[in-house]
């Protein structure tokens, strides 16, 4: 499959290209009027294009004579680097006012980086909203990025839309040829259009797959992440209950159910070797005498229990487990 695609590029330095200056029709528009914003409607009605262009030509040629060249600038700030250069204006029907135009540097590169996007033109306008020529003075039109003729087009989509016009058969042939198909039946012009329509319905196919594949792929990440979360808190929640943990350690529990879910698996063996705290309180054995008697682990919970009133519930295991060793240190083998 021959897979074809155009490339925009602006004309190369030195060569001309079209914009338009003023769309075709009736525009209602609030642009600056002398100097301050103000509604107003413009007429570039079909029936009297050519005429408007005439005298749009006509007052570009007196400022093309005069010393100092007309311009297009920047934003109409009336100052900074030039634009393009004006070469001459001409009318197209359903299109509206056009301008042939030079490019600066300043103006290719703004556009080809796509600092700007749009022209706005400064002209003269009749009491009837019909324009009526070009000023004596200052800048022709400037590039914008907040254009007052909304529906005036992008000057890049404006080019390109130009530049597949001109090459619109050659990229029928491409095609065509890519197919087998012979370019001179209608038939076959008709197979090349259906076949692009079918690159561009796969295209959203493709696209729309993609999606619904994101989607399923994030939907799995967040409940493997909960089932990670509820298994850690189940382990954390079994050895408190077997006396592995204090049910009071927050600070410890919290540590246990972060490394467990975030899958740490040394973790998760320290805590199922956690000694049970609780264990042997059944074998505890009570004198009246002051003697320490009794299992090691009934000595060592004891020993536990004073080092949690001594230092606090909110302390660590690791440090109550410290100070119950120093407390007996018998029942813990020292």
């Amino acid at each position: 499959m021959l897979i074809c695609a155009l490339d925009y590029s602006l004309p190369e330095e030195g060569e001309i290209a079209s914009i338009v200056y003023i769309p075709e029709g009736s525009h209602t528009i609030t642009p600056s009027v002398n100097g301050k914003p103000k509604n107003v409607e413009v007429k570039m009605e079909a029936y009297y294009g050519e005429e408007v262009a005439a005298t749009f030509q006509r007052d570009l040629e007196q400022r093309l004579a005069a010393n100092v060249r007309p311009v297009f600038d920047f934003d109409h700030n009336d100052k900074g680097p030039a634009s393009a250069l004006p070469k001459r204006f001409y009318y197209v029907q359903g299109e509206g006012l056009m301008a042939e135009i030079e490019w600066t540097g300043a103006g290719r590169k703004a556009i080809e980086s796509k600092d700007y996007s749009y022209f706005s033109p400064t002209f003269l306008l009749g009491k009837d909203g019909v324009p009526a020529g070009l000023p004596k003075r200052g800048p022709l039109g400037a590039l914008v990025n907040e254009p007052a003729f909304r529906e005036i087009p992008r000057i890049a989509a404006s080019e390109q839309e130009a530049e597949i016009t001109d090459t619109s058969k050659k990229m029928s042939d491409l095609i065509l040829a890519a197919l087998s198909i012979e370019p001179e039946t209608e038939t076959a012009e008709a197979a090349a259009v259906a076949a692009i329509e079918a690159l561009k319905s796969d295209a959203e196919t493709a696209k729309a797959s993609l999606a619904e594949i994101t989607e399923e792929r994030d939907e799995l990440q967040a409940k493997a992440a909960e089932a990670n979360k509820s298994r850690a808190e189940s382990l954390v929640k079994a050895a408190v209950s077997e006396g592995r943990i204090a049910p009071k350690d927050e600070d410890t529990k919290t540590k246990f159910i972060e490394k467990i879910e975030a899958g740490d698996d040394f973790a998760e063996e320290i805590l199922s070797k956690l000694p049970k705290i609780h264990a042997g309180l059944e074998e505890s054995i009570v004198k009246a005498s002051g003697e320490k008697t009794g299992s090691s682990e009934v000595r060592i919970e004891a020993a536990m229990a004073k080092a949690s009133d001594q230092c606090g519930d909110n302390a660590s295991f690791d440090v109550k487990w410290e100070l119950a060793a120093q407390i007996d240190p018998e029942a813990f083998g020292l």
